[in-house]
């Protein structure tokens, strides 16, 4: 299963520091503390660059569940995606039907909320007759219709869907949103057609914006551009410091078999031994949690060779998101704007890439994001450029189905 995700959220990170004595050799109290004065400053840059981080993303999140009394639960699921050509019908008879969506994705947990904003995409179905009418209505309690909350009602003229970016309803106002709020399976977006007796409203995509700040690879955190290194202190120096996001490494205790396996062969493990190492360490996590990557030295056949090929690629510290629901349990993404080169080309294996393909995705997703990082998965919003969505839509290389592999694993 493809673990790669435009990861938005406070990221975790690894961080080193380099020592040198001049004129002697430093003794252990003093490489000590300024091991740890470069960790300091490291942690400072981190600090000051959450406090002013000034990039924002702006992402759909379409949730995963939908109900109501709209047609069918198939067809209810229509409004979960944009542009894809089957619209939902809310019969708008009398007091009319309606659809509810809910359960919002975990990826940009961490993040600081900006803007809240409900979107939809609708339309009259036929011309003539009595326009019907469209209400849309959130809940944080799980209860319709919620006092205080803000609601949109239009009446539905137009047989053509409304523009982008389709934006109905700024809700920012109404309280101090976080992503708990969101993420609660009380948070719900309900849209009722009604009012008409001969007419309808069709909706084509109905989905929670968000607008939040975010961390990305051209910061001065992750480039280093934060100090001038060697750093003078005392009688020694501080040679370097580097800041590595675990988020773009692969989780020796979530990752599949396969990742494993193609990881280690992006390493240079020839690939019976690599197909049994993953297993082994697949087998030996199944009873002993992995604390750090050193332990995996301890799996059946690991050498210090084969475990030096892979140590800058695998981590125990990024995020885990315990809320995937396809498939359903928990799993640790990628972060595409931090993974190297080995974990790209490792994640895309898996779902039967051509290797020319998956060296070409990998080369473009490294020179999009080393300019313009991915700052979500995907938008409606015309201005955005920054969605994987659009990137994948983009490579002309890249066959329908191999399109389609990749942002379903997303």
């Amino acid at each position: 299963m493809l673990v790669l995700a435009v990861m938005a959220m406070a990221m975790a990170y690894f961080i080193s520091t380099e020592t040198r004595g001049i004129g002697f050799q430093l003794d252990d109290t003093k490489a000590f503390y300024l091991a740890q004065a470069g960790v300091e400053r490291a942690l400072r840059e981190i600090r000051d660059d959450v406090l002013t981080t000034t990039q924002t993303g702006v992402a759909d999140l379409r949730g995963d569940t939908t109900s109501g009394t709209a047609e069918t639960a198939t067809r209810r699921d229509y409004v979960r995606y944009f542009d894809e050509g089957r619209i939902l019908t809310l019969d708008s008879a009398g007091a009319g039907t309606y659809v509810i969506l809910s359960d919002y994705d975990l990826n940009y947990l961490g993040t600081r909320i900006k803007n809240v904003q409900i979107g939809c995409v609708y339309r009259k179905n036929r011309g003539g007759g009595t326009s019907p009418s469209l209400e849309i209505l959130y809940t944080t309690n799980g209860t319709f219709p919620q006092p205080g909350n803000s609601s949109f009602t239009t009446v539905v003229s137009s047989t053509s869907f409304n523009d982008s970016p389709f934006i109905v309803l700024d809700i920012t106002g109404d309280r101090t949103w976080n992503w708990s709020i969101i993420n609660s399976p009380n948070f719900q977006i309900r849209a009722r057609g009604f009012n008409s007796s001969n007419r309808d409203v069709e909706v084509d995509y109905l989905f929670l914006q968000v607008t939040y700040e975010i961390d990305t690879n051209t910061e001065a955190w992750y480039t280093g551009a934060y100090a001038t290194f060697p750093i003078s202190l005392g009688s020694g120096t501080i040679q370097s410091v580097s800041i590595a996001d675990e988020a773009g490494k692969v989780h020796l205790n979530y990752a599949s078999q396969p990742l494993l396996r193609y990881l280690m062969v992006e390493c240079g493990i020839r690939g019976g031994t690599a197909n049994a190492l993953a297993t082994n360490i697949v087998t030996y996590r199944a009873s002993n949690w992995f604390d750090s990557i050193e332990e995996v030295q301890q799996v059946s056949g690991m050498t210090k060779e084969y475990y030096d090929l892979i140590k800058d690629y695998i981590t125990v510290y990024s995020f885990i998101n315990t809320s995937v629901t396809r498939p359903s349990g928990s799993r640790a993404p990628i972060n595409i704007n931090t993974a190297p080169r080995e974990v790209l080309e490792a994640i895309f294996d898996p779902i039967s890439m051509g290797g020319a393909d998956r060296r070409r995705l990998a080369t473009d997703i490294m020179n999009t994001r080393a300019t313009t990082p991915f700052t979500c998965f995907y938008s409606s919003d015309s201005t955005v450029t920054s969605d994987f969505y659009s990137f994948i839509f983009s490579r002309s290389y890249l066959s329908g189905a191999e399109r389609s592999r990749v942002l379903d694993n997303a």
